[in-house]
């Protein structure tokens, strides 16, 4: 995967997903056509987008980028296993969406991810329960995607998995997100974009078949 430091305002913007995971899930676009385009081009890019999605805040951020610039190396690994997260978790929560079963090399992926991440953590009170506080002192490199593996984990014990939906859209974007909707019926990642499309285009297909049946 080639090095970069910036990723496109329009990748960084789209979190439609609405669960940390998911949104990781849909860092790759479209993911049911081609061409796909991957927003994650380099380990600047993947601390950029975890800040974006607020799994890290400022500070830390400014410290995994030094860190990363101090041992490339160990930079590209890390971005590879959030990758190699991302892919699965992908994957596990597509299936779920369609009502299969994961696979199990995906779901040890994530349980994996998820125990390495949780290393790095303590329990600390707060608002009326406890809560995972991260090790931001240390500068681990992969502090970038433990908020994410834990994410994962959690949506998958906690639920309600009958919410984890794909995109309908035509166009193939595929993305995942977690349906809060009152009775269960959204479609589509987000409104403005494969909404829109999909009724956009059952329009013209009407107008069409009005004008057939006219002439």
């Amino acid at each position: 995967m080639p090095d970069g430091t910036l990723a496109e305002p329009t990748a960084l913007r789209k979190l439609y997903g609405g669960r940390l995971c998911l949104d990781f899930a849909n860092t790759v676009e479209p993911r049911e056509a081609e061409p796909r385009r991957d927003t994650l081009a380099g380990y600047d890019v993947l601390v950029a987008w975890a800040r974006h999605a607020g799994a890290i805040d400022d500070a830390t951020a400014a410290r995994l980028r030094e860190s990363a610039a101090g041992d490339p190396a160990a930079a590209r690994a890390s971005l590879a296993e959030a990758v190699e997260l991302r892919e699965a978790s992908y994957r596990v929560f597509a299936a779920i969406a369609h009502h299969a079963v994961p696979d199990a090399a995906d779901l040890r992926v994530l349980q994996r991810a998820d125990a390495e991440a949780v290393r790095h953590a303590s329990l600390v009170p707060g608002s009326g329960r406890y809560a995972l506080a991260w090790d931001d002192a240390a500068g681990e490199l992969d502090r970038a995607w433990w908020p994410v593996a834990r994410s994962a984990v959690e949506l998958l014990t906690a639920g309600p998995l009958e919410r984890v939906k794909q995109c309908a859209g035509r166009s193939g974007c595929g993305f995942l997100f977690f349906d809060t909707s009152k009775n269960r019926v959204r479609r589509w990642c987000s409104m403005e974009e494969c909404g829109w499309q999909e009724k956009a285009s059952l329009q013209t297909a009407r107008r069409r078949a009005a004008r057939r049946r006219h002439a």
